[in-house]
């Protein structure tokens, strides 16, 4: 089993390696002269309401069908508008909603909450009228769930005309780890501003792209990475703007770091946080490590055990490990750096370079449990799985598929698998 788990890090750092190297050639490349690409026509009102109104459709009606399968699954012993605690008050809901009542604690095992960051239990606490917890954060993650699609569909449609830009959001929604968006978690808000502060940065509104970029980090930690996104963004804008006028380019300089400062925001709120409870800006790190065994670790050590894992499950016939966990981190990991490493000139360089940074700050953990649902966060994912496709008949078949895939997923956490 340690053979294959070197070869699978191998593998892994290959990858890896390649889809860096081009990213670095075409960033090269751009800073040379490589202007800022937006689309050769955009929306009318009522073409971009249109999209809209289309995408949300479909969300509702893929969030109400995988609900109504899932209940007829696994059929609990009360009726369906009942039944969502009971199939899916699952992973770190528990968290959230105990952030979202009574904040951050120092004593009891209450305390680990800390390791949760604050935005997402706040808009739980602001949409909880009725003192039910649950149904607010329920409700919240549908509300961002959905108004990702709009989002997406906006951010897609600078790169790609608007019936491409519609599939790429649609596939972004399907993606089996987005499952995640559905239930109380932090994932669609997450998503939500990610997208957003990448659409700000792609329109050169800096500030309010730093403004998300905070609000992102201060949702997960991980939405700290996007200042490398705008930080590749606002050197592509200076560099336009020093070919045409190096003085007022000159100029520009104070207000992209001061952007940036902003861009920190959310993480040093969150510090400021830990500081108010603890005593220490940095306890969180400590009860990640004490209690989930979890610190930085390298991406490819990740393949390998995930790899050495799934032989044992299969030598052991311990079938629901292998399904639900090992393999669907293995499937998701590997297939992530594929899709970069197959469509490297097409993607944009910050999409690419901020997708790798992601993909080893979220992949490299000590003991990974969560790979699909980190990856389906990485948008430009979607971009890649769908754009290489022309025809109309195989796009709807690549969603159909990721649609009972994802639904699979979704069933298998409401059935209290190895899902996280």
């Amino acid at each position: 089993m340690r053979s294959i788990g070197t070869l699978m890090a191998l593998i892994s750092l290959c990858l890896f390696t390649f889809a860096l190297t081009a990213a670095l050639s075409l960033f090269a490349a751009c800073c040379a002269g490589e202007r800022g690409s937006f689309p050769a026509s955009s929306d009318e009102r009522r073409e971009r309401y249109t999209a809209w109104g289309w995408l949300l459709l479909f969300g509702v009606v893929v969030t109400i069908l995988q609900y109504v399968i899932i209940y007829m699954i696994v059929h609990p012993p009360i009726d369906f508008f009942r039944s969502f605690r009971w199939l899916y008050y699952r992973s770190d809901v528990a968290h959230y909603m105990g952030i979202a009542k009574d904040w951050y604690v120092q004593e009891g095992d209450e305390r680990l909450r800390l390791v949760f960051l604050p935005l997402y239990p706040m808009t739980i606490r602001a949409v909880t009228w009725t003192g039910n917890f649950f149904d607010g954060a329920l409700f919240a993650a549908q509300i961002f769930s959905l108004s990702l699609l709009p989002a997406a569909y906006e951010l897609f449609r600078l790169d790609m005309d608007r019936p491409a830009a519609m599939a790429c959001a649609r596939v972004l929604f399907l993606l089996p780890g987005a499952a995640f968006l559905r239930i109380p978690m932090s994932e669609s808000l997450f998503l939500f501003l990610t997208l957003l502060a990448v659409y700000f940065s792609r329109k050169k509104q800096f500030f309010l792209a730093a403004l998300f970029t905070a609000l992102s980090a201060l949702t997960r930690s991980l939405g700290i990475l996007l200042l490398g996104l705008l930080f590749i963004e606002m050197l592509i804008s200076f560099l336009d703007a020093y070919r045409d006028d190096k003085h007022a380019a000159l100029r520009l300089i104070p207000r992209y770091l001061g952007f940036l400062l902003v861009g920190c925001g959310g993480t040093l709120i969150y510090l400021l946080i830990n500081w108010k409870v603890t005593g220490s800006p940095f306890t969180f790190l400590t009860y990640q490590w004490e209690n989930w065994n979890q610190q930085l670790s390298f991406f490819f050590n990740t393949a390998a055990y995930q790899s050495e894992y799934a032989l044992m499950y299969l030598k052991s016939r311990d079938f629901t490990s292998l399904f639900s966990l090992s393999l669907p981190n293995l499937i998701c990991c590997f297939g992530a750096l594929l899709l970069l490493c197959l469509n490297r000139k097409q993607l944009r360089v910050s999409y690419l370079l901020w997708a790798l940074l992601y993909y080893v700050a979220s992949i490299g953990a000590t003991w990974l449990l969560s790979g699909p649902r980190y990856l389906a966060m990485v948008f430009p994912l979607a971009m890649a799985l769908r754009q290489p496709i022309r025809s109309r008949a195989a796009g709807y078949t690549l969603e159909g598929l990721l649609l009972m895939v994802q639904t699979v997923y979704l069933l298998m956490l409401a059935m209290d698998m190895y899902v996280y």
